[in-house]
């Protein structure tokens, strides 16, 4: 007896007769084990038992009689009998399995039918597809797509994408590769419809897609033995995209594809050309611009009125210098401006008048209007209403080449109503900015020899004594600016706090010293300065001559220096400081994307208004890049090794400087200090940069990092421009 056969018992007592079936077979007692099997109704563990024993008509009949189909299949299949399993399963109605099994044997055809009449369209689909069935593999996917077309199914558009392809592809199985082209390519799948339309000997269509898919070697390659038209424009097509544009114009010399050769004709220059295929198009709008770029302005008008586009047409008129016709488009497209202007040169001013007076205030040209309508009061001698335009005109623009005009005629109204004081006034500045213009000159002598003979004195252009240091308070500068305070004196000259009494606003004037007023010298300091237009760069207004000292006026900026500022404000956060500096380095990345280098950056030429803004002054010895200076300058304690040698400034010259002035700004020091100016020349040259945590230990790490590579004795080993100086500043703000 085995170790199993007294559990087997145990659950015999129990009458559990499967569990002392399993104990016997356990124990290998199987004619026990089949005996309470049968007695526990498991027959197919008993028919099992007698298959393993070789026993099968007896495994067979006992399935058979008490089995279940799925057994009898069972028994069936693993004794390699498939074809009686499937009987069995078709006898019993299981279809699903009789077709699974059919698959599996190998019998497509026979299990592909079985799942279309299941409605397993998919699985059909498939199996017709492999024994080549391509007819009924389309029709069973078709029934899928069909199914997925009516309801909300999820994914249901990728799905039928992707059932679309397998259609494609049983097309290509059947050789009809047109088809499964037009499929492939009604499913966005460009590549695989060309290959198809070039089995199926479609060189036009397959040359199409290969186009639209950028392969122009292939499209070309496809169409080399093509002669008919389609195939030369298909040709043009690709000779356009290579920009080859003469070949595409002879491909088509007899192909009506006006917009190909529009396209064309417009790459190569041929606007007249381009215009007339336009024309064929219809498009008379894009027509008329094709003329106008042929600078045929007469045909450009007329088509652009047809359209109504009435202020293109009057563009193209008043090139033609037809302002009569151009006025009257220009107030139908309710052009006031332009309707104005063209009806001045018309010689028509009171028209122009009524025009310009309707010109809205905030209009782009509202200036350029006034100054049309000064001209016209002033030519009818209506002298006040001129003068009041003018006056509001230059009160908001600097005098140059381009708006000196506005002052010239201002100055003619003033000494038409005898203003001659003002007028003077505006003479002597139009000749310091342009000596030779138009008859200032005459006009101004004559000025002074009215006003020497009516005073009995003769101008004091030549008082050699006057120096801007001998000014005070209530004094009155060339005729127009009234001191109110001194500001700060130095070796170049005065700053004077100001009133403009012309224009009745506070501004700072710069007056040089009478010894090196060279008054050239000024004027490439106003050229410069001017043309810097930045919220942290003084504003720079005007140049004059005044008893031969040469001055400008500027913005007024009530504030510190930053050498003040630091001072005061030496308790501010490192935050706040930085922020400032941030801000200084904007305003010189202005000036230097401007081609322009400062020079001369130190704290006495950056002030602090009230808001925390800086505003740098002083391009008194600033330079464009790309000019060379014969001499030395700048300020010894800020200088560049390059600026003191004389090798060649750039924009990092103002990045060593601005370097100095960090140290300065973080530890209230000057890192060089000497008795003599060469002395601390010769340290900048020589002497390596203290650490200025020395001076301030609580100074962050990556702060003096930034202040030791702006101070770097070669240019190349600094920042390369403010940009990264900026963007160094601002990566760190954050770690405060």
């Amino acid at each position: 007896m085995g170790r199993w056969s007294k559990q087997a018992k145990a659950s015999l007592s129990q009458r559990n007769y499967t569990q002392a079936g399993d104990f016997f077979k356990l124990d290998g007692n199987f004619r026990a084990a089949i005996k309470a099997y049968l007695s526990g109704k498991n027959f197919t563990e008993a028919a099992r038992i007698y298959e393993g024993l070789g026993q099968y008509s007896k495994a067979e009949k006992l399935l058979r009689k008490q089995g279940t189909p799925k057994d009898v299949a069972g028994f069936y299949i693993r004794n390699e009998e498939p074809d009686r399993a499937i009987r069995v399963y078709l006898d019993v109605g299981m279809d699903y399995e009789a077709a699974e099994l059919l698959e599996k044997s190998k019998k497509l055809g026979e299990a592909a039918i079985l799942y279309e009449k299941l409605k397993f369209y998919e699985k059909a689909g498939i199996l017709y597809g492999k024994t080549r069935n391509f007819d009924k593999a389309i029709e069973m996917v078709s029934r899928v797509i069909d199914g997925l077309s009516d309801g909300n199914i999820p994914l249901a558009k990728s799905k039928i994408l992707k059932y679309k392809n397998w259609i494609a592809n049983f097309h290509i199985g059947a050789k009809r590769f047109a088809e499964a082209g037009e499929i492939f390519l009604a499913c966005d799948n460009k590549e695989k419809a060309a290959k198809c339309f070039h089995k199926a000997g479609q060189p036009l269509r397959t040359a199409e897609i290969l186009l639209e898919l950028g392969n122009l070697e292939a499209a070309e390659k496809v169409l080399s033995n093509v002669q008919a038209l389609e195939g030369r424009v298909l040709l043009a097509k690709i000779a356009n995209s290579r920009g080859n544009f003469e070949q595409t114009v002879n491909l088509l010399r007899d192909a009506n594809k006006p917009e190909l050769l529009s396209e064309a004709y417009e790459n190569l220059g041929q606007f007249i050309q381009a215009a007339a295929q336009q024309e064929k198009l219809g498009n008379l709008q894009r027509a008329a611009e094709m003329y106008a770029r042929a600078q045929d302005h007469s045909k450009s008008a007329i088509l652009y009125e047809q359209q109504g586009r009435y202020k293109e047409a009057a563009e193209c008129y008043e090139k033609l210098k037809k302002y009569g016709h151009a006025a009257k488009l220009y107030h139908l497209a309710k052009d006031r401006f332009k309707a104005g202007l063209c009806l001045f040169k018309f010689n028509r001013p009171d028209d122009a008048l009524k025009q310009l007076q309707l010109v809205d205030q905030d209009h782009p040209d509202i200036l350029q209007a006034k100054n049309i309508m000064a001209e016209i009061f002033f030519e009818q001698g209506v002298y006040s209403v001129a003068r009041r335009l003018l006056e509001e005109i230059t009160s908001k623009e600097v005098m140059d080449d381009n708006t000196m005009k506005s002052f010239y005629f201002l100055a003619r109204c003033l000494e038409e109503e005898q203003s001659l004081a003002s007028a003077k006034k505006y003479y002597e500045r139009i000749v310091a900015r342009k000596f030779n213009y138009s008859d200032v000159t005459q006009r101004l002598k004559h000025l002074q020899h009215i006003q020497a003979t009516a005073t009995g004195k003769y101008p004091l252009a030549n008082n050699k004594n006057l120096r801007p240091f001998d000014l005070k308070p209530r004094d009155i500068i060339d005729d127009r600016f009234e001191i109110v305070g001194t500001i700060g004196k130095g070796g170049m000259g005065s700053i004077f706090h100001v009133r403009d009494i012309s224009l009745d606003r506070d501004i700072a004037l710069k007056m040089l010293t009478h010894k090196k007023a060279d008054f050239e010298e000024l004027k490439v300091e106003l050229l410069i300065a001017r043309d810097l237009t930045h919220p942290y760069i003084i504003k720079v207004f005007d140049v004059g001559l005044w008893h031969e000292i040469g001055y400008f006026t500027m913005e007024y900026v009530q504030g510190l220096s930053l050498k003040g500022y630091i001072h005061e404000r030496k308790s501010d956060p490192l935050m706040d400081k930085v922020r400032l500096l941030v801000k200084i380095c904007k305003g010189l990345k202005a000036a230097h994307d401007m081609d322009v280098v400062h020079r001369d950056i130190k704290p006495q030429n950056i002030l602090v208004d009230q808001q925390g803004n800086p505003k740098i002054l002083d391009f008194g010895i600033a330079r464009k890049v790309t000019q060379k200076s014969n001499s030395i300058s700048g300020s010894p304690k800020y200088m560049a090794p390059e600026q003191i040698q004389n090798t060649g400034t750039d924009v990092r010259t103002d990045i060593y400087a601005l370097g100095i002035i960090m140290f300065y700004m973080f530890t209230l020091k000057e890192p060089f200090v000497g008795k003599t100016p060469p002395e601390v020349l010769k340290m900048h040259l020589e002497r390596t940069l203290p650490n200025p945590m020395d001076y301030n230990p609580s100074l962050p790490y990556w702060l003096c990092d930034i202040i030791h590579k702006c101070c770097q004795k070669k240019p190349d080993l600094r920042f390369g421009d403010m940009s990264e100086l900026v963007d160094e500043l601002e990566l760190n703000l954050m770690e405060f």
